[in-house]
This record gives structure tokens, C-alpha cells and sequence, in this order.
């Protein structure tokens, strides 16, 4: 019983140090309209090595926890160029971040649907129809 209890100390000595090597980074900021500055809300913010994800918040901040320091962030929302950033992190990292909308030419827009009304003149009975007898 003596060597199963010493055994087992030692075991979980052994190996507490190597729980602790682990590292984890946080990365966070904000992400803004390159167009005019304002913070965008609902951008996905994916990082391709750990498969982790969020998106921002109303004001455009995000925060992603991540247990590597090689970070491959991959940035996209509708209406804007993507954005890839790869690096390696050693401490905690807050990056302010700038996305350029996309441009579309007329050949990519959709063209909304156009309504035509045309209105047509409501024919007169004339005294030559004769009115309809029952």
C-alpha cells in the first residue's frame, strides 16, 4: 500500500510541471469601418491553428483565449474585404484592426426589381349597349 501511495506522489510530481508549462495567450482588440472609424459589430474573427472563433460585440471588441502563440486570425464579415494576419504571440496582445469595405461594381450589384403600373381608362357603358334585362 506504502509503494502504490509513493508511486502515485510521485507520478503527479512528475507531471504538475508540465501542466504548468502550458501557455496560454490572449488576444483581443477592436475592430472598426476603415471607411469612416466606426466599430463593426458581428465580425468573425477565426483562429485556422486552435479552430476557436468569436465574433465582435456592439462596440467591436472580441477576445479570443488561445493555448499556442502561433496565431493564423482569419477576419471576415459581409460587406468587407477579408483580413488573415499570422504570428507568433509571446504575451497577452490587444491589435486594433481596420476593415476595408469591398467594392462593387454595377456588374456585381444586384438590380432590384423595377415595378411598372400603367393605368388604362374604364370604358363607359354607352346608350347604344342595351342594359341587361333579368
Amino acid at each position: 500500500m506504502k509503494t502504490i501511495l509513493t508511486t502515485s506522489i510521485s507520478l503527479l510530481l512528475y507531471l504538475l510541471p508540465a501542466v504548468s508549462w502550458a501557455q496560454f495567450v490572449t488576444v483581443s482588440g477592436y475592430i472598426n469601418d476603415n471607411s469612416n472609424g466606426k466599430a463593426l459589430e458581428n465580425v468573425s474573427i477565426f483562429e485556422a491553428n486552435s479552430g476557436i472563433g468569436t465574433i465582435t460585440n456592439q462596440n467591436g471588441f472580441y477576445r479570443l483565449v488561445l493555448n499556442d502563440s502561433k496565431v493564423n486570425l482569419k477576419i471576415t464579415n459581409n460587406g468587407f474585404k477579408p483580413l488573415v494576419k499570422e504570428m507568433e504571440i509571446v504575451s497577452d496582445t490587444t491589435f486594433v484592426l481596420n476593415l476595408e469595405p469591398k467594392l462593387f461594381s454595377k456588374k456585381d450589384q444586384k438590380k432590384e426589381p423595377v415595378l411598372h403600373a400603367e393605368a388604362s381608362p374604364n370604358s363607359k357603358k354607352s346608350d347604344k349597349q342595351k342594359p341587361d334585362s333579368k
